[in-house]
């Protein structure tokens, strides 16, 4: 994915999503007409979204570019848009005004797990409509207390989504053990045979996470895999919300 088209509080944008300098990595001095031909591409495609006033016209190639599923969502700003379509159709994406993004800019943990088990849910219902009735439920896990709501779960699994972040790191941890623990003590107290965390992580050869990112998620990876490891629990790292509706179905099965 190179950019995305959108409507948002009725007015058409574009947005390009794949930064200068990973076209520069990819095609080296041949990147400025590639830059110059997506950029143009968009706006075009905007263009002829605001005269048709939809996007569901948007269904033939502009020079080049292939429009995408179209899609809705409930997000609340343009940026909250536009992250969501990052999430769900690549990872080689990182807008250029979000660059400077520190730890404080990030969005919350809750309000990026939130997002990505929605994308899972929508594809998961798109290959296993059946599979609705186990999404959004919940369990007591202590006498008396307040019920866990899970990604998903069934009578043969239970399952947690969340997304190790290349920015908030001790959020998205924290999050993660945290959901580790609720899995172990709903397995212990349902019996049901399959308690797995399934992770949205950017690919470690993404090449816009800089060096640091990159060795950080890693080491973030590689201890939630040995902490789900020792309390007998699955954990799945998935690039995209297909990737971890595949993983649903395939535990769900």
């Amino acid at each position: 994915m190179v950019g995305v088209v959108y409507s948002f509080a009725g007015e058409f944008c574009a947005a390009r999503t794949i930064r200068k300098d990973v076209l520069d990595c990819l095609f080296g001095k041949s990147s400025a007409g590639i830059l110059n031909l997506i950029d143009e591409s968009l706006r075009a495609a905007q263009a002829a979204s605001m005269a048709l006033g939809g996007l569901d016209s948007l269904c033939s190639p502009i020079f080049g570019l292939v429009p995408g599923e179209l899609r809705a969502t409930q997000s609340k700003s343009p940026r909250d848009l536009i992250e969501t379509a990052c999430l769900l159709y690549s990872s080689l994406v990182n807008l250029d005004k979000l660059d400077e993004a520190d730890e404080n800019d990030a969005p919350q943990q809750e309000e990026v797990n939130r997002r990505f088990g929605t994308e899972v849910r929508l594809e998961v219902l798109k290959i296993r409509p059946a599979l609705v009735s186990g999404f959004g439920n919940g369990a007591q896990l202590v006498p008396g207390g307040q019920r866990v709501r899970f990604g998903f779960s069934s009578p043969k699994a239970i399952i947690h989504f969340t997304v190790l972040h290349p920015v908030r790191h001790s959020g998205s941890m924290k999050d993660a053990r945290a959901k580790i623990f609720e899995l172990q003590q709903a397995r212990k107290l349902s019996g049901v045979g399959v308690a797995a965390l399934i992770a949205g992580t950017p690919r470690l050869d993404d090449p816009t996470l800089g060096s640091k990112q990159r060795d950080q998620l890693r080491d973030n990876q590689l201890e939630i895999e040995s902490e789900a490891d020792a309390v007998n629990l699955r954990w799945y790292s998935a690039h995209s919300a297909s990737e971890g509706a595949l993983r649903v179905v395939e535990l769900a099965d």
